[in-house]
């Protein structure tokens, strides 16, 4: 009988269990809901307290785990699926205890059980320490080495080649490149950088450029920064001579010093003899270096033979000089130049496709001074010959502008320069904003062909070389016309004589050291007024600005000023004030400014933006980016501002007041924006969809960053050179009919978070939309499948990204594929339904057997990343793997069920002995190292057995 209790007991626990379980899901849906609703936000609020460390973390330079990163995605991806459970049971009144189907309400109440237990385990798993949330990342140096291309010369190569021998030695501490300025010392030395750091001959190499007046302490703050240290400024310099002692002692580390002017105390830096730490200096002479001991080598760098600057002379002047005519004239004109290779360049840059007459001008024009330094004298009157040649009017001030801008920071904003030449009036005839950007960038252009300004590492900003800037700085501050200082060459004294005050015209002070600001600054023809703070406290003397009725441009940068001062209202030929990173008080002053036209705050704090600011009617940039203290904008402000082109508001103020609100307001309304009928630039976020204005985006924008629906910290990856849309809409919400026209008109990146709304928009498009559409994202959305139809053409797209579209068992249809000529690359991440990336299946027929007959898919395809894609098999068909020829990078992750890159399909889609060009033949090592050692012609690698695309549970990261 005992046996048979038991029998019973465990067909109970078996069978009775398991049905009370089923009824409760039924009886219980309600709390259910709520139980799962109240676990959602107490993840919810762990996640914001995690965000908030993750942005700290990356604020300081840190990197951020994977582990982190996905739990916060995964977090938003439960929660998403909770709010989307909740607004079905809404809908059909399961909340208020009455829902008209038992079944659903079944199917609701298993639903949020099974929810409630993942919220509960991914809510334990958050549980993470500080040191498990993000780690220090070492700066790459060699990244900000000039992308310029190196000519190697054999006078260069051999230099580098010894300077190279020099490192290996154990013995070896100090070594010196010197020679006159303009010869290529800075590029002979990062060469030597990127050498060693690609022969791994040091576990650190830093380089700090450009050290002239030098600020001792600068040097060892941006040394110990680039080699990972934290720098605290409490401590005295002496102390941390000692941690960066220390932390260089064990290691073999090169520390490169660009440009050296002065003799420097390379031990008070915190480098004294060490047997694992090399040091490199460059100077423009070796008498400053004469009295060091520890200098065991030094190199002179010459200037280029006869032949080495004929070469580079004939490749930067093009095809003209082969005209016989000319060709005789240029060979002596490359001869006046020295050999230098900056005056070679400038000068033949300058010359491309000039004719006969201008060359022998120019030869003429290139005459030796006599100096007590021949060599640079020569280097100077040709370059100020090259500045002579320049347009008066259009190209001479900007040249000066970009000087003057580069001397203090080592390079130069194309924002910056576009609100200092709009204020400096250097566009005659133009009349937008927009104009004047084209503008800019065509003289800017010029000067770069002349050989006059260099690209800088991004495209946001330019630079020039260190002798043509002094050139500029020379020219600009001739007869008292411009008073300048830079970082290391404090200034003493404000200049209180009858020169400075009658001709100074430009004032450009970044130095550490500024004195008190006088009373009055007699300045009448001041037209330029910069000053750099570092965070301190300006005291504006109330007076200031009684004798400076002509400024135009004013840049007062890092203050904190608590109040303005009542002579700022004298300023009535102001043209553009930028107070950027700056702490205000009150700035309704502003106001009175009538003639501004520019209007820059640009990551300051202050709380309001006063309805004094409306009274600046001419206003036609107004950049608020990175105001994230700005609460309150008083209601029609914007409205009145009836000049404005450009508004940018990145991670910036967002609390506009909702549509339909009526009564008194307090605080700005985005239909405030239909009353700009000149509006042709904005970056703008608006947290809620359903606040836009009807119409509010018309065909008059002309560059644009709009984030709808999403949060401030999706504004990391916007780039403000590209039209972008970033799309959150909740379910339901018709896209407003300006956006649709942005989108399919002008649109250059495009990123749909869940945006349904969005979807029909695109799926029911023709082939003329999106034709300038480069960079798709798409992430939790069901329906991206119905977004690139065969009908959609996107001839322009390089870039699509797809991530976390749980119910999407491909990524790509055949004719999806066919329209992506150009798509060059192809992420896919956190698909964990999908079984394939381009379907070998369409509409129930196979697809893919005829798909080169019309467009070669991915034939431009470059980088892949698939990861997390767990019920993956293959990456592609060997018909597709074909023709990915070009394919350089690919990165798989997470993978498990991958076991072969290629795979022959069920309709026979083999590539048999066809030719494959995956990778141009590359192979793949077990460590996933990159080997071209086999490295076979295009076109002859046999992948008929797949040799070498298979591999079994390999889930690292994979490049090729």
């Amino acid at each position: 009988m005992e046996i048979v209790n038991q029998i019973v007991g465990k067909v109970a626990e078996y069978a009775v269990e398991p049905a009370i379980r089923q009824v409760g899901y039924l009886v219980h849906c309600k709390r259910n809901l709520e139980s799962l609703q109240t676990q959602v936000n107490e993840l919810s609020a762990a996640r914001e307290r995690l965000q908030r460390e993750v942005v700290g973390a990356e604020d300081k330079g840190e990197k951020i785990h994977t582990v982190v990163q996905n739990w916060l995605k995964s977090v938003d991806e439960i929660t998403e699926k909770t709010n989307e459970l909740c607004r079905r049971s809404t809908k059909m009144s399961c909340f208020r205890g009455v829902c008209p189907n038992p079944v659903l309400h079944y199917k609701l109440g298993r639903r949020s059980t099974k929810l409630e237990q993942a919220v509960v385990e991914l809510y334990e798993k958050g549980n993470f320490a500080r040191e498990d949330i993000s780690y220090d990342v070492l700066p790459q140096e060699v990244c900000m080495v000039s992308q310029k291309q190196y000519e190697a010369f054999d006078s260069r190569t051999s230099t580098a080649r010894k300077i190279m021998d020099e490192l290996r030695i154990p013995s070896t501490d100090l070594i010196l490149v010197y020679g006159i300025g303009g010869v290529g010392k800075t590029t002979l030395v990062e060469e030597v950088l990127k050498q060693a750091v690609n022969e791994k001959l040091f576990a650190d190499a830093v380089m700090v450029r450009s050290v002239q007046n030098p600020d001792l302490e600068g040097i060892q703050k941006e040394i110990a920064i680039k080699l990972g240290m934290e720098v605290k400024e409490s401590e005295t310099m002496s102390v941390r001579a000692l941690r960066l002692c220390d932390r260089v002692k064990d290691k073999k580390v090169l520390v490169i010093l660009d440009n050296i002017w002065e003799s420097i105390d390379l031990q008070a830096v915190g480098l004294p003899c060490l047997p694992n730490c090399r040091i490199l200096l460059t100077s423009r002479t070796r008498k400053l270096l004469s009295s060091e001991k520890r200098l065991q080598k030094d190199f002179e760098l010459r200037v280029l033979n006869e032949k080495e600057a004929w070469c580079l002379f004939e490749m930067k002047a093009g095809d003209v000089v082969k005209n016989p005519d000319i060709r005789t004239v240029a060979t002596d004109v490359a001869k006046k130049c020295g050999g230098l290779p900056v005056l070679v360049v400038t000068v033949a840059s300058s010359l491309r496709n000039s004719t006969l007459q201008v060359w022998k001008d120019v030869l003429r024009g290139l005459k030796v001074f006599d100096n007590e330094d021949p060599a640079n004298q020569e280097a100077y009157s040709a370059l100020v010959w090259s500045y002579n040649q320049l347009d008066d009017q259009k190209l001479k001030p900007l040249f000066l502008i970009c000087g003057i801008v580069v001397n203090r920071w080592g390079r130069a904003n194309l924002t910056d320069l576009l609100k200092y030449t709009i204020g400096l009036g250097l566009f005659k005839n133009i009349d937008s904003v927009e104009d004047a950007r084209y503008a800019l960038h065509a003289r800017i252009e010029e000067l770069k062909d002349s050989g006059l300004l260099l690209d800088f590492e991004d495209n946001t900003s330019i630079t020039m070389h260190d002798l043509l800037r002094d050139v500029a700085i020379s020219i600009a501050s001739k007869g008292h016309r411009a008073l300048l200082r830079a970082k290391g060459d404090d200034l003493k004294e404000w200049p209180n004589n009858k020169e400075f005050s009658e001709n100074c015209t430009m004032i450009s002070l970044s130095c550490k050291n500024i004195p008190r600001l006088p009373e009055v600054l007699k300045c009448q023809q001041l037209e330029y007024f910069y000053l750099y703070f570092n965070g301190d406290l300006l005291e504006i003397p109330g007076n200031f600005f009684e004798e400076m009725k002509e400024l135009k441009v004013m840049d007062l940068t890092r203050a904190r000023i608590s109040s303005l001062p009542p002579s700022l209202h004298l300023l009535q030929n102001l043209r553009t004030l930028c107070l950027d990173s700056c702490v205000l008080g009150d700035v309704a002053l502003v106001g009175q400014l009538s003639q501004l036209e520019i209007l820059s705050f640009i990551y300051s704090k202050f709380k309001e933006l006063p309805e004094e600011i409306g009274k600046l009617t001419r206003l036609r940039l107004l950049d608020l980016s990175g105001c994230s203290q700005l609460e309150v904008i008083s209601p029609n402000v914007i409205s009145r501002l009836t000049s404005l082109e450009d508004l940018r508001m990145k991670t910036s103020f967002n609390r506009w007041v909702p549509k339909g609100v009526s009564g008194e307001r307090s605080n700005a309304s985005l239909s405030e924006l239909k009353d700009l009928p000149h509006l042709a630039a904005l970056s703008i976020q608006v947290p809620e969809a359903g606040s836009i204005p009807r119409d509010l985006f018309t065909d008059k924008l002309k560059r644009y960053q709009i984030l709808i629906g999403t949060s401030s910290r999706e504004w990391y990856d916007v780039d403000e050179n590209l039209n972008t849309l970033k799309l959150k809409l909740p379910t339901g919400c018709e896209l407003d009919h300006g956006l649709e026209m942005l989108l399919k008109r002008s649109c250059e990146v495009l990123y749909l978070d869940g945006s349904e709304g969005a979807d029909n928009v695109v799926y029911h498009s023709g082939n003329e939309d999106f034709q300038q559409l480069k960079h798709l994202h798409v992430q939790y959305n069901a329906q991206f499948t119905r977004i690139i139809t065969e009908e959609v053409v996107l001839p322009n797209l390089t870039s699509l990204a797809v991530h976390w579209c749980d119910h999407l068992t491909f990524a790509l249809s055949s004719s999806m594929a066919r329209n992506l000529v150009q798509l060059q690359k192809l992420e896919i991440t956190n698909c964990a339904s999908m079984e394939e990336i381009v379907s070998t299946k369409e509409y129930g027929c196979s697809a893919l057997k005829d798909i080169g007959s019309s467009a070669i898919p991915f034939q431009n395809l470059t980088t892949l990343e698939v990861v997390g894609c767990g019920s993956l098999k293959y990456l592609a068909t060997y018909t597709i793997a074909k023709t990915l020829k070009r394919l350089r990078e690919m990165v798989i992750g997470d993978c498990n069920t991958i076991t072969e890159i290629g795979a022959t399909t069920s309709d026979g889609d083999d590539a048999g002995n066809d030719d494959a060009g995956v990778g141009e033949g590359d192979d793949v090592n077990d460590d996933g190292s990159y080997d071209d050692s086999n490295k076979e012609s295009e076109g002859d690698a046999d992948v008929a057995d797949g040799s070498w695309w298979s591999w079994q549970n390999y889930t690292q990261y994979i490049y090729i």
